[in-house]
């Protein structure tokens, strides 16, 4: 399913949060619209779909669409400014009310989960986007909170989750939460994978367990799936060199939400392990012109996560904003 939202002037809106549910409530998805006001979700399973578009400071809509076998679906959105409202306080004399009975004594909220240290590492390493694998790794996915009924999970919220013993997980053990994504650079579609977070098992069982959210890169969201930890250690950048673009790679996508490479931000390269790329490399970003064959420097990176065939980089300084099939060259 994809679509453009716009305003009421036909302006289109980058930001809006938009949310895909199951007639039963079940989260299938969840993007924000790019710069031009585009998104797209999928794939989904054939039958009605409740989509929701949200952006602070417009009205919220709800729309139903049918996905129908091999198809995909168009759903353009348009957003009305949220209505103003103002509050009027009313000052008097009020009668004194009569004495309440004490409250009776609270309920003790259950005792929290003992969870042991996670290693020290670098977040970034974490908290991402990734080129997804053949198999995408999935050791069991979030059903849950565990005492309260919330869709979104923050740090030290309890959660169930259906994949147990029998899937190696046990008490301790962390993992991290992942999801997969789909970008539409056109004329092709990338699909990758987001990490949104660290969570470690605090009860397990054959078939279930109870896992604590110890940090949340952003939303964590029920059906999100529980891969191997393997941290990276946190490591001082190498010192900057000269750039060697003979070893150029090219740049695949940012992190699910973002449609450029900023300051901060997380993309993944075309290049890993088995190209010698590793963990606190400096990169120089640059694209060449069309016209010359020239190369213009637009920024500076550092990698931060490497896999075999690709890694995922931090930029950390720009001249002008980081685009899909821009390039990295290797600092010597």
């Amino acid at each position: 399913m994809r679509g453009v939202v716009t305003d009421e002037s036909a302006g289109v809106l980058p930001g809006v949060t938009v949310t895909a549910r199951a007639a039963d409530g079940q989260v299938l998805g969840t993007v924000v619209t790019d710069g031009q006001g585009r998104y797209a979700i999928g794939p989904l399973a054939v039958g009605p779909v409740v989509v929701t578009f949200y952006l602070e400071g417009f009205a919220p809509a709800v729309t139903r669409v049918a996905i129908a076998a091999d198809a995909d679906v168009v759903a353009d959105q348009r957003l009305a400014l949220a209505p103003q409202s103002e509050t009027v306080n009313v000052v008097g004399r009020v009668p004194l009310p009569r004495p309440l009975p004490p409250p009776p004594l609270p309920i003790p909220p259950p005792p929290k989960p003992v969870t042991v240290d996670v290693p020290e590492h670098d977040r970034d390493s974490v908290c991402g986007p990734a080129k997804i694998g053949v198999l995408p790794e999935s050791l069991g996915t979030i059903q849950s909170r565990r005492h309260k009924a919330n869709q979104l999970y923050a740090a030290g919220d309890e959660l169930v989750v259906d994949g147990g013993t029998l899937m190696g997980l046990q008490v301790g053990r962390n993992l991290v939460v992942r999801r997969t994504f789909r970008i539409e650079w056109e004329p092709r579609t990338e699909i990758a994978e987001h990490t949104a977070g660290l969570v470690q098992i605090v009860s397990a069982e054959e078939f279930t367990s109870v896992a604590v959210v110890i940090y949340a890169c952003d939303e964590m969201l029920q059906g999100d799936r529980l891969a191997s930890f393997s941290p990276e250690p946190l490591r001082t950048p190498a010192p900057a060199g000269s750039p060697d673009y003979r070893r150029a790679i090219k740049i695949l996508f940012p992190d699910v939400g973002h449609a450029l490479g900023a300051p901060r931000r997380l993309m993944v390269i075309d290049a890993g392990a088995e190209s010698g790329i590793r963990a606190g490399q400096r990169l120089t970003l640059f694209r060449r012109r069309l016209s010359d064959k020239a190369v213009s420097v637009v920024g500076d990176a550092v990698v931060v996560a490497v896999r075999n065939d690709s890694a995922t980089i931090r930029i950390e300084r720009v001249s002008d904003a980081i685009f899909s099939g821009d390039w990295a060259a290797p600092q010597r």
